[in-house]
C-alpha cells in the first residue's frame, strides 16, 4: 500500500520557514488544542498534566481520580472557563452535566478522568460585569481560583464571547484578566484551550468565514471591537450578505501565543491553512500555527512540542510576497507540518523529528488535488511532495456553489495552491506518520 494512503489521518510535521520579525520569547506556557479532542486521547491530557509541576498517571477508567480540595490535592488544579458558551447557564451545564445527546462528558468528569482537580470560572458574556470584576462574591471567587490554579482551560464555542467576558469594551483587561495575565506572564500558570479557546490566545485573534471566502475577499477581515457584541462575522454589508456568511473577522485577543504568531484551529478538517495565511497578512504576523483536530501544540516560551492524533501546520511568510490583486495571492510562503513527538523552536526556526529522513522518495508521480480546500487535501499535498520525485503539486479550489442564499458571482475564480520544494525542504516518515519541513506554497 502506498504510504500516503494510510487512512486519511496521515501524520505530518509542518515546520515553518524563516521569519523577518523575530518571535518574541516570553514566559508564557500555552497548551493549544485544535478542537474535537477525543475524550480518550490520553496523550494530549498527559501532555497537559506534564506541563505542570503536579504530573502523575491517573486511572482513566474512573471519574474520581483527584481530591477536589485545592489546598490538599496533589493533582494539577485546572480552572475551567466556559465563557465561549452563549450564556452562563449553558456554561454551567457543560461544566456539570454530561451531554444527553452526544454522550460527551461534563468538564468535571473529563478532567477528573485525566487526573486533574477542576473548578469552574463562572464569568460569561451575560454576567461579566459582575463575575469578571472584584468587589463582589462571584468576581472575588473567580480571581481567587485563577490565583491558585495550575492550568486555566478555555472551552470551545465562540471566541468573541470569551473576549467579551475577559476584556473591557476598549480591549483592556478586566480584573479577572489582569490576574490571569500576571500569572501567565510570570510563568506560574499554564493557559490551555480548545478550538475557540485556542483561537483567543492570539492578538488580534480571528474567526468565522471559510477558506475560499477569505481568499475571495482578499484577506479583508472585518475589524470587530470587543464592545460591539456582534461576534466575528463580517456584517459590514449586512447580515444577509455573502461576506457575512463567507468572510472572517478579527478582534482583540489575549496575545499569549506570542506577539508575532497567528493562530487557527480545525486546520486539516476545514482546509484552514489558506485562512491562516490570509489572516497572517491581515494581522501583520509572519508566523502562524494551524492546529488539527484531536491534536495539540504546547508552546513553552519559544519551544513547542506536538501531541495527539494529527498535526500542526507552522507557517512562515517572512520571505513571502503578497502581490497586489483584487483577490488574495501569496508567493513563497513556507509550511511545515508537525506530528506527535515532533518539536519546533520559534526563535531558531528549527524542527526536530524522531522520524526517519526520506532519502529515496516513494512517489514517482505528482498529486494535483481537484478540491484542495476539502478535508485532508492540503495535508496530503504537503506530505506527497516531500515523498515524491516530482518538483511540485498544484491543487485547485473551485468556488463554492450554494442552492439558496447569497452565492459567488460567475466571475469568481478557481484558486490554485502550488506546493513545491527547494534545498531546505525535507521529509520524514516512520510508522505511518509524515513530517514535511519547509514546503513552499503559492496561492494564486
Amino acid at each position: 500500500m502506498n504510504k500516503m494512503f494510510l487512512g486519511l489521518t496521515i501524520r505530518m510535521l509542518t515546520c515553518a520557514g524563516l521569519l523577518a520579525t523575530p518571535f518574541t520569547t516570553h514566559a508564557a506556557k500555552v497548551f493549544m488544542m485544535g478542537g474535537a479532542t477525543a475524550e480518550t486521547n490520553n496523550e494530549i491530557y498527559a501532555g497537559l498534566r506534564a506541563s505542570t509541576s503536579r504530573n502523575w498517571t491517573p486511572n482513566t477508567s474512573i471519574y474520581t481520580n483527584c481530591v477536589t480540595d485545592w489546598n490538599t490535592t496533589t493533582c494539577p488544579r485546572v480552572a475551567v472557563v466556559t465563557a465561549s458558551a452563549d450564556t452562563a447557564a449553558s456554561g454551567d451545564n457543560v461544566y456539570n452535566n454530561d451531554d444527553a445527546t452526544t454522550g460527551a462528558l461534563s468538564y468535571i468528569k473529563l478532567f477528573q478522568k485525566h487526573g486533574f482537580a477542576p473548578k469552574h470560572i463562572t464569568a460569561h458574556a451575560d454576567n461579566y460585569t459582575n463575575d469578571s470584576y472584584s468587589g463582589n462574591a462571584a468576581g472575588n471567587s473567580n480571581i481567587a481560583i485563577i490565583n491558585q490554579a495550575d492550568v486555566v482551560f478555555f472551552n470551545g464555542g465562540d471566541q468573541s464571547r470569551a473576549a467579551r467576558t475577559f476584556l473591557a469594551n476598549s480591549g483592556a483587561d478586566t480584573p479577572l484578566m489582569a490576574a490571569l495575565r500576571t500569572r501567565v506572564n510570570n510563568g506560574s500558570l499554564v493557559i490551555a484551550g480548545t478550538s475557540a479557546g485556542t483561537m483567543i490566545q492570539a492578538n488580534p485573534m480571528m474567526g468565522e468565514g471559510v477558506a475560499y471566502g477569505v481568499l475571495y475577499f482578499n484577506a479583508n477581515f472585518a475589524p470587530k471591537s470587543v464592545g460591539s457584541a456582534t461576534g466575528l462575522k463580517d456584517d459590514r454589508s449586512g447580515t444577509s450578505s455573502l461576506a457575512y456568511l463567507e468572510n472572517a473577522g478579527t478582534m482583540t485577543g489575549f496575545g499569549f501565543s506570542g506577539t508575532n504568531v497567528a493562530v487557527d484551529t480545525h486546520c486539516n478538517a476545514r482546509g484552514r491553512v489558506a485562512r491562516l495565511l490570509a489572516g497572517m497578512r491581515n494581522t501583520s504576523k509572519t508566523q502562524g500555527v494551524c492546529v488539527d483536530e484531536d491534536t495539540a501544540i504546547y508552546l513553552n516560551g519559544s519551544a513547542a512540542t506536538i501531541y495527539g492524533t494529527n498535526g500542526v501546520s507552522v507557517a512562515d511568510t517572512a520571505n513571502a510576497i503578497f502581490p497586489t490583486a483584487s483577490y488574495f495571492k501569496v508567493t513563497g510562503a513556507q509550511i511545515t507540518y508537525l506530528t506527535s513527538g515532533d518539536a519546533y523552536n520559534f526563535s531558531t526556526k528549527t524542527a526536530t523529528s524522531s522520524k526517519s529522513l526520506i532519502t529515496r522518495p516513494y512517489n514517482a508521480t505528482y498529486y494535483d488535488s481537484a478540491a484542495i480546500l476539502d478535508p485532508n487535501e492540503i495535508t496530503k499535498s504537503l506530505t506527497w511532495i516531500v515523498d515524491s520525485t516530482t518538483a511540485y503539486n498544484v491543487g485547485t479550489a473551485p468556488k463554492p456553489v450554494y442552492t439558496s442564499g447569497p452565492t459567488y458571482p460567475s466571475s469568481a475564480i478557481a484558486y490554485k495552491i502550488k506546493f513545491y520544494k527547494d534545498s531546505n525542504t525535507k521529509g520524514y516518515y516512520s510508522s505511518g506518520k509524515y513530517s514535511a519541513v519547509r514546503v513552499l506554497v503559492d496561492i494564486y
